[in-house]
């Protein structure tokens, strides 16, 4: 594209054709100026019409909305509502049948932030500790491995303590 058509051209197009040269690896505002045959104040200037912003760190241009209102609501809460009652057999078994097989669950006293906690050193056999790494990230990659253990601990103290 040479300078006379990158002028001419509307502002959204040109957004998309800088975008596009900035994506190439290496590539900034200068070395685009510069491929376009146009000098960088002149570039900058035209990319700016129609409240086109430079966001640096993604090295690409964006639409600046002045106005909160402008921005067009995406979720409508009737939409949601009648998905829910819609599907609400399915959505309240899936919610049974998570409550019936057993998951890991963690105790409200893991998270008691009146407590004190402690740094304690164990001996373990690799092997052991491998698998037991191993499942926890594979089968409870949201939880703690820190409280996995506590969990366990306190498990272990609720069934063996008189």
């Amino acid at each position: 594209m040479n300078k006379d058509k990158f002028s001419t051209v509307s502002s959204k197009q040109r957004v998309k054709t800088v975008n596009d040269l900035l994506k190439k690896e290496g590539t900034d505002l200068q070395k685009v100026a510069d491929h376009l045959g146009i000098k960088y104040s002149t570039f900058t200037k035209l990319m700016q019409e129609d409240d086109y912003v430079y966001i640096k760190r993604d090295n690409q241009y964006y639409k600046f909305v002045r106005d909160e209102k402008q921005i067009p609501d995406t979720s409508n809460p009737d939409d949601e509502f009648e998905y829910i009652k819609e599907n609400f057999s399915i959505l309240k078994s899936l919610v049974e049948s998570n409550m019936d097989n057993n998951d890991f669950h963690l105790d409200k006293r893991i998270y008691r932030s009146s407590s004190k906690t402690a740094t304690k050193n164990f001996r373990i056999s690799d092997d052991i500790y491998t698998d037991f790494a191993t499942t926890c990230k594979e089968e409870f990659p949201h939880l703690r491995l820190q409280d996995i253990i506590a969990q366990l601990l306190l498990d272990f103290t609720d069934q063996y303590s008189s």
